[in-house]
């Protein structure tokens, strides 16, 4: 019996080496894939998999808020790239995991294990899992700036903007390099406090001055800096800032 499978990850060659390694799975049918959470949540509710490989940091919803918003209740592997203290409470709470980068005797011992196990787990359990996953925010962030270093806490940043293979914070006191990925910064951010509109910035919603219709849908946000910068929202991001600004 072929067990039908959705693969959610929204880089792309974590994913093709994924598929490539579920290849020489016998019992595995990939019926989709999606590189986002939203697209996720669409995908499972109407292919109905028995199982989902997810990752949790995704634009649009992390893995646990596709999990809070699915119907169709499949088994679920997580993928993450988080540290030993995330893994002890997968772990904790009996839900399976593959950790980045994964090998091929590790995904075949988790396929295994997730079907053995029967129902998917309750929804108190990653509910649970989410808290313990995300305990603390960061409040504080240092840089440079020439001999000396600066700590802003987060209520004075405008936004986090990737350009080429930089990220750049914004604050009051100018536009800084920050050593992180927009990706790493989404793990550690406050998300009632940020919220991620785009591949390349991460923008705070207190410093939000007003959304502007564009062409097709699409919108252009405008922050409330001395710039007045504007930052074009991506369409699959669109949901949540809408969602969060409540239009």
């Amino acid at each position: 019996m072929k067990i039908k499978t959705i693969l959610v990850e929204d880089e792309r060659h974590s994913l093709e080496r994924l598929k490539f390694m579920l290849r020489d799975f016998d019992t595995i049918d990939i019926i989709g894939e999606a590189m986002d959470g939203e697209s996720a949540v669409s995908l499972i509710d109407a292919k109905k998999p028995d199982l989902v490989i997810l990752d949790i940091q995704l634009p649009v919803f992390n893995g646990f808020e596709v999990i809070e918003r699915i119907t169709h209740r499949p088994q679920v592997v997580f993928v993450t790239s988080y540290n030993q203290y995330a893994i002890k409470a997968f772990e904790e709470n009996a839900v399976d995991y593959l950790l980045k980068p994964t090998s091929k005797e590790r995904l075949g011992k988790s396929i295994k294990r997730i079907l053995d196990k029967g129902p998917m787990p309750d929804e108190k359990l990653f509910a649970l899992l989410k808290g313990r996953i995300f305990p603390d925010y960061q409040n504080r962030f240092a840089v440079k700036l020439k001999d000396d270093i600066l700590i802003i806490p987060a209520e004075d940043v405008n936004y986090f903007r990737a350009e080429d293979r930089y990220v750049f914070l914004s604050s009051s006191d100018g536009e800084f390099i920050y050593d992180a990925t927009l990706k790493q910064l989404e793990e550690v951010l406050d998300p009632k406090r940020f919220i991620r509109i785009s591949r390349s910035a991460i923008v705070c919603v207190d410093a939000i001055d007003k959304l502007s219709k564009w062409f097709f849908g699409d919108y252009n946000l405008m922050l409330k800096d001395k710039k007045k910068t504007v930052f074009k929202v991506g369409r699959t991001y669109l949901p949540r800032v809408k969602e969060k600004l409540n239009f």
